[in-house]
């Protein structure tokens, strides 16, 4: 029985070890994303718009077919053709015409020419699926800029309840021990070992506000990447770090400016069409009573016509012409609005180098004081252990270097995520 529980306790252990290592879920910057734009309900927008587009595209083809219409009429006339002398000798051979007249026909219109209005809507529908398409882009690029900055939160909050947890509360529970032993031994007072205690439960309590902000930020990032039920075991990983010094903007609202003007491009050409003369065939058959083209068939009679018909309209009164102006207004708006995005971004860029280029020589710095302060801790320890200093310069010397520690990884982290902002912010991610 005893050996069969040596071998059952391993089994138990690895089994613990391998639970516990499953129940961590691991998500990169990258993966959070890609998770995040592809569970957005704005990405399912893409299909419904391809699948407008593809019907407004059938719609217009659509326009080249012949057109058939069914027409039928019954109308009660007051007055008819009649001879005005009932006595003359064309009054016997005329025959009477009904004040109730009905008449029932098909007709059929068919475009030759239609001044290019077809192919100009198809453009402009093309134009129009494009914008769409790249604003819908525009709104998953900012979902990715909200995730990002929720993402380098939590993973601060992270990094600071490890350094606390691991670092800094584990410190000062071994200077509690040590001090608690040169108590016992007479060559500490207690409250130097108090003064420590009260340091550790600072801690703590420094380590429970960063759980709390860090618990807050994973559960806005669970349910970006609808994971609202693994929030607890979710753990992020530093991103790579960027070293991209690349001048140039791929924001895509640059693409969605441009192709707005385009569409305004599209739109004018449309509205010119629309001005052209257009060319058809048409035929028309149908039964009435009185046959409509012999009013002397008045028993009824089948009749059809068939031709070719030219439409144009010369004059609107500039109608079409203003339209148009405005089309062009509307694409100088655009491209104002374009020259101010760029102004905005270059002011942007500009600020966030400004701010890697100081917290690259703040984290050089951070390098500078955190040995300095380790050379303070170590020569007041070794100053506390022999009765040279008390309790509390040495708690006042940790204090700071746990200071020193915790500005280095904010300002490293910060340093990472404001890269990854300049990236993004020229639209390189």
């Amino acid at each position: 029985m005893r050996s069969k529980n040596k071998l059952l306790l391993p089994l138990l252990i690895l089994y613990g070890c391998w639970h516990t290592a499953d129940a961590q879920t691991i998500i990169t910057f990258e993966q959070a994303e890609k998770e995040a734009v592809e569970k957005h309900p704005i990405t399912t927008q893409r299909e419904m718009y391809e699948r407008m587009h593809q019907a407004g595209i059938e719609s217009i083809s659509k326009d080249k077919l012949p057109k058939f219409n069914l027409q039928g009429k019954l109308g009660y006339f007051s007055d008819v053709i009649s001879p005005s002398d009932p006595n003359s000798p064309a009054a016997v051979v005329f025959p009477e015409i009904p004040h109730t007249q009905w008449s029932a026909y098909a007709s059929v219109d068919y475009n030759l020419y239609d001044g290019g209005i077809k192919k100009k809507k198809i453009a402009d529908k093309e134009a129009e699926y494009g914008v769409q398409m790249q604003e819908n882009t525009v709104s998953q690029f900012k979902i990715k800029e909200s995730v990002s900055q929720v993402y380098f939160a939590a993973l601060s909050y992270q990094e600071q309840e490890i350094l606390i947890k691991d670092g800094i509360i584990k410190e000062i529970e071994n200077r509690i021990k040590e001090m608690e032993a040169l108590q016992s031994g007479g060559a500490a007072l207690p409250n130097s070992t108090d003064a420590l205690k009260v340091e550790y439960h600072k801690a703590k309590q420094k380590l429970l506000s960063v759980q709390a902000q860090k618990d807050g930020a994973l559960r806005v990032l669970s349910i970006w990447l609808e994971r609202e039920s693994e929030w607890k075991e979710i753990e992020l990983t530093r991103p790579e770090i960027l070293n991209e010094n690349s001048n140039e903007i791929l924001r895509p609202e640059l693409t969605m400016f441009s192709l707005q003007a385009q569409r305004m491009d599209a739109t004018s050409d449309l509205l010119h069409s629309q001005r052209m003369p257009k060319v058809g065939l048409f035929a028309l058959g149908g039964y009435g009573t009185p046959n409509p083209y012999n009013f002397f068939e008045v028993d009824g009679d089948v009749f059809y016509q068939v031709g070719f018909k030219v439409q144009w309209s010369p004059f609107d009164y500039g109608k079409n012409k203003k339209e148009r102006q405005v089309t062009q207004i509307q694409k100088e708006v655009i491209n104002a609005e374009l020259e101010s995005f760029n102004k905005n971004i270059n002011i942007q860029v500009s600020q966030i180098q400004a701010r890697i280029n100081q917290l690259e020589t703040m984290i050089t710095e951070d390098h500078e004081i955190i040995k300095i302060q380790e050379n303070r801790a170590k020569r007041t320890k070794g100053a506390l252990e022999n009765g040279a200093a008390t309790s509390s310069q040495y708690v006042t010397n940790l204090n700071e270097l746990t200071d020193a520690k915790l500005n280095l990884s904010n300002h490293e982290l910060e340093l990472l995520q404001t890269r990854y902002h300049l990236a993004m912010t020229k639209g390189l991610l």
